[in-house]
């Protein structure tokens, strides 16, 4: 700890200096000042924890140096020396925080027992601080969670007895006992390049900034990701799609909203209808969920009122159509097959289902007739790489009608593709160039090879089937173990280097991988090439 004396009586101060030993005390800095001013400057640079400052000295006393101290840190332990022992002095000292206050002439063991007491006494500040700024952190890391949960049990079960007295704590839960109340729910979608292995850890990232946003603390309002992952803000007040109904507001919200999410991630808002109460937030819950479903079927607005709803209907898969389809492509009818899915998208933007995932599965089936179909017309082989569960993974992720029509056109083109002679095809190369630069990089998959050439990866791997007999995961691991043999050579690596340079994080896995294609270890084969 760091002790500041103050003394104009230089003797005294040598005294102190020289016949203490400070640093069985816990004092490791030490530095003087013979009046309060100097003190005073000295303090900005060092900041002692302890000051141990004589009363009466020239320019500035020890009691107008303290009270100027005071407005700096309130903290610092306060000893005073004096001669004097009147009241006044006495209660400057008490008025000030002083711990203790000792008379001249100085006892240094009285000295020892006081800077002993205030290295102490400093101590268990500091370790309070620490305490009471983990508590603060733990308290702050945890609020947002606090706050999605109360968000999930407004738009499920606010008649939850624990709801209202929850909320009866404003300065966690912002938002008022009364109503009225307006749910916006917002759904994202990543741009393809960017899907994250683990988007919850990018859920809770946004989730964290939101809290923080004071915009939305301004509104009173929380948020949350609900069970299906859409992001839930519930906002005390009536919002609606003109300006009178505080528009502006919810366009700002918008705003601050989708910079913290950033530009890998399209996200929309559909507003649904204020309710008066509490409640009522499942139905308005309900309502912005309806109002948000729209977003698929349009082509820019990001931010969509429940006044929008109306006229929508249900559109479930026409199996007649499926198997139309099945019939036009044995037969060769392209374009007919081509009109036949826009003429279905033409029927999805007129009636608007919004069972969004209802409508995404009458394209799934339409996509496992197309690949089905050019399986059995020797267009494409079958590939483990695309079972169905992987398959709905992509639709899934597709963000509106627009771009579902262009992704499942797109795998009419497989039907194009010549039966012979394409390894040599410039998208092809572009892919084999690919994987040979980056198979042995670690966390390499088909998903950046996708990206790269600019297919789906469900497209990616019937394509690359066809033209090269194999799967790419088949292709990738024959270029793993051939790089891994050409390594094992160099009996300097270990086999973890090895491992490592061929893209693989654990060496255990990697001596299976090799075992399993090559037949033996990699110690069994580095011993056969050493013979």
């Amino acid at each position: 700890m760091r002790l500041l004396i103050v003394e104009d009586e230089e003797r005294t101060r040598e005294m102190l200096c020289k016949h203490i030993a400070w640093g069985e005390l816990g004092i490791n800095e030490l530095e003087t000042a013979r009046n309060g001013m100097i003190a005073l400057e000295r303090f900005q640079s060092f900041r002692p924890d302890i000051v141990l400052c004589d009363i009466r000295m020239p320019k500035m006393d020890g009691i107008e140096f303290a009270q100027q101290l005071r407005k700096i840190d309130v903290s610092c332990k306060l000893l005073f020396l004096s001669g004097f022992s009147d009241k006044e002095y006495l209660m400057s000292a008490i008025r000030l925080n002083a711990l203790d206050f000792i008379e001249k002439p100085i006892n240094l063991d009285k000295v020892r027992e006081a800077v002993r007491e205030a290295v102490e006494s400093r101590k268990k500040d500091k370790q309070k601080r620490m305490e009471e700024c983990q508590l603060q952190e733990a308290y702050d890391e945890g609020l947002p969670y606090l706050r999605q949960e109360m968000v999930r049990k407004l738009i499920s079960v606010p008649d939850s007895l624990h709801v209202s007295k929850a909320l009866e704590s404003r300065e966690t839960f912002l938002l008022p006992l009364e109503g009225p109340y307006t749910v916006l729910a917002s759904c994202m979608y990543w741009q393809p390049p960017q899907y994250p292995k683990d988007p919850r850890l990018v859920q809770e990232a946004v989730l964290r900034e939101l809290n923080m946003n004071n915009k939305l603390a301004s509104l009173q309002g929380i948020c949350g990701f609900d069970s299906r992952n859409f992001l839930i803000f519930i906002l005390p007040g009536v919002f609606g799609c003109s300006y009178r109904e505080q528009r502006k507001v919810l366009e700002d919200l918008y705003a601050e909203a989708a910079g913290i999410i950033g530009s890998n991630i399209r996200f929309c808002m559909g507003v649904g209808e204020s309710v008066k109460e509490q409640l009522q937030i499942p139905n308005a819950y309900r309502t912005a969920l309806d109002v948000c479903s729209l977003h698929y079927y349009s082509e820019g607005d990001r931010l969509i009122f429940a006044n929008a709803l109306g006229g929508n209907r249900s559109l479930a898969t026409d199996w007649n159509m499926v198997r139309s389809l099945r019939g036009l492509l044995k037969q060769g009818e392209l374009e007919a097959a081509r009109s036949l899915i826009v003429n279905w998208t033409k029927q999805a933007r007129a009636a608007r289902d919004l069972n969004i995932v209802r409508l995404k599965d009458s394209y799934f089936q339409l996509l496992l007739v197309i690949l089905d179909t050019a399986v059995q017309m020797g267009f494409t082989d079958t590939d483990e790489d695309m079972e169905r569960r992987y398959i709905w993974k992509e639709i899934d992720r597709v963000p509106d009608l627009a771009s579902m029509e262009k992704y499942i056109l797109s795998f009419l083109d497989l039907f194009l593709v010549p039966p012979e002679g394409e390894g040599s095809s410039a998208k092809m190369r572009e892919i084999l160039h690919y994987i040979h630069k980056y198979f042995h990089e670690r966390g390499f998959t088909i998903r950046d090879i996708a990206d790269h050439v600019d297919l789906s990866e469900t497209y990616l791997c019937s394509l690359f089937k066809k033209q090269r007999g194999g799967t790419v995961k088949e292709y990738i691991s024959s270029l793993r173990v051939e790089k891994a043999k050409e390594l094992l050579l160099d009996k300097e690596l270990k086999l973890y280097e090895v491992a490592e340079r061929t893209g693989f994080t654990d060496a255990n896995y990697f001596t299976t991988f090799f075992k399993k294609c090559a037949g033996c270890t990699p110690s069994e084969y580095r011993e056969r090439m050493a013979k």
